[in-house]
């Protein structure tokens, strides 16, 4: 029997031959993929915030907000860089110098409505191309039938 080591993620015994070790550390397969999502969507909303301000780092009241955002209203990293992209982007407004992001709780819930609607739509949309892909064009001929007009004739001289 391996010996039980604790997932740093969820604080969970697990056996060490059940593990991912990462970095002298012992997670599950999951919480070590979960782990490494978060970190690299973290990484991605620094990076646009820096690219959306023009600094190199955000400031420290940039980054005290968004670990707010994370503990106090359970923001996903993800989801406030959408948040920010919408805010921006889509409706176009102007980055204030010196400003932070505090702009993110309200409009969170906006950006995420926006963002559902335009998945909805690529997903109809690749629906339809299935479909389109799917149906097949039939050509049917109409039959020749000739019609003839089955008449007495009437004789004219005996009228």
């Amino acid at each position: 029997m391996s010996r039980l080591v604790k997932c740093p993620y969820c604080e969970e015994k697990l056996p060490k031959s059940e593990s991912h070790p990462y970095k002298k550390r012992y997670y599950h397969l999951e919480c070590f993929n979960e782990w490494r999502n978060q970190a690299d969507h973290r990484k991605e909303l620094i990076e646009y915030i820096c690219e959306l301000y023009g600094i190199d780092a955000p400031t420290g009241m940039m980054v005290k907000q968004i670990k707010e955002f994370v503990e106090d209203y359970n923001y996903k990293y993800k989801g406030m860089e959408l948040a920010l992209r919408y805010f921006y982007e889509t409706l176009g407004n102007q980055v204030l110098e010196g400003s932070g992001i505090g702009i993110i709780p309200y409009i969170y819930e906006d950006a995420r409505q926006h963002h559902l609607t335009m998945m909805n739509v690529a997903e109809s949309v690749e629906n339809l191309e299935k479909l389109n892909k799917k149906s097949k064009s039939v050509i049917v001929k109409s039959p020749t039938v000739s019609y003839t007009k089955k008449t007495k004739k009437i004789d004219i001289g005996a009228l």
